[in-house]
């Protein structure tokens, strides 16, 4: 078969991540590659060994012979260029956070509802339900060994932020631009990991939060900030769940990311991204005695998460998988997101 033509708009930090695994597949080509900045856009097209460039993406988007683009550009574009490249007859992987306020994430659904033909991936399933420890939780969820889950308690404090994460990205510190700081950065994983195992079953129905933004001065390392450095939340779903959240970047604490998962029968410790250790505890009573077991994924095999969504998205246009994670799921988990933020 001929390889999918690809247009890559956004050439940051991340998408030269993607342009690395989307070279690596034999059945998609890079034919372009965009972003505002003209240094950055040649550097990449360079880098990559790319044809074809330009700092306006509607110039990737106007090539008939483009099947597909990666965006993966901040937040606040998103609903315009997703508008634009479905008009285009473009599928789409789309980058996280799907969208910077209610109003763009609307306009990303109506768009994707209005071109059903047409494929859209966003990218909140890499880290998440395309790991082997998602897959791994969930055979031990799905066998019954847990009983009911009522309720989940997740932590990931530390005191560094994004822009020191990466250096290049002041848009992120502007919650206008991003949606916000810890929450639309890491919590479109979190979400995405823990709802998921629950077969997105769940639907919120009350939520109590708090976040705070002046814990740190980050005057000497952005010109402006304004999202929040801590935060937490209270959630209760429809089926009894109970949901306690807790993130931040910029407290004056450092709590390792770790999930606690409580069940009727049995309850789950672990911590989720492929980075973390890769235990996972589990706590039941068995003929009256309490009893712990720990288990050791074996990550020796796995792919890297971003070669993960690659193929995902390969395989996707190929109509091999249906997506592991669609728009409109991911506009439930970033609207659970703005309402933590607007505590």
């Amino acid at each position: 078969m001929k390889p999918y033509q690809f247009g890559i708009i956004g050439a940051g930090m991340y998408g030269k991540v993607l342009m690395k695994w989307l070279q690596q597949d034999e059945r998609a080509r890079i034919v372009w590659v965009n972003s505002a900045s003209e240094a950055t856009t040649k550097a990449a097209a360079q880098e990559f060994g790319i044809e074809k460039w330009a700092t306006d993406y509607r110039d990737v988007l106007n090539d008939t012979q483009v099947d597909a683009v990666i965006i993966a550009t901040p937040p606040f574009l998103h609903a315009e260029q997703v508008e634009a490249a479905l008009k285009a007859r473009k599928h789409i992987l789309l980058e996280k956070p799907i969208a910077e306020s209610r109003e763009s994430l609307q306009r990303i659904v109506n768009a994707v509802e209005s071109a059903p033909s047409l494929k859209v991936l966003e990218a909140s399933c890499r880290h998440t339900r395309l790991s082997q420890k998602f897959k791994f939780i969930k055979d031990i969820i799905d066998s019954g060994k847990l009983g009911q889950v009522y309720h989940i308690h997740h932590n990931s404090l530390g005191r560094t932020t994004f822009i020191e994460y990466n250096p290049n990205g002041a848009w992120a510190m502007n919650k206008k631009l991003a949606g916000g700081g810890p929450f639309a950065d890491r919590g479109v994983y979190d979400l995405s990991f823990h709802l998921g195992l629950l077969n997105d079953v769940p639907q919120l129905k009350s939520l109590q939060s708090f976040k705070r933004n002046d814990l740190r001065d980050m005057s000497k390392l952005v010109n402006f900030s304004d999202v929040e450095q801590h935060g937490a939340a209270w959630m209760e779903f429809d089926t009894g769940l109970t949901y306690y959240y807790e993130n931040g970047g910029g407290v004056h604490h450092e709590v390792p990311n770790e999930t606690r998962l409580y069940g009727t029968k049995g309850g789950l410790r672990f911590h989720h991204y492929s980075w973390d250790p890769n235990e996972v505890e589990f706590f039941t009573t068995e003929n009256g005695e309490l009893r712990k077991e720990s288990f050791n994924i074996d990550m020796s095999d796995a792919p890297d998460d971003s070669q993960a969504i690659i193929t995902h998205f390969l395989d996707y246009l190929d109509s091999k998988i249906e997506p592991l994670m669609t728009v409109q799921r991911a506009a439930k988990h970033m609207e659970i997101l703005f309402k933590i933020l607007e505590g």
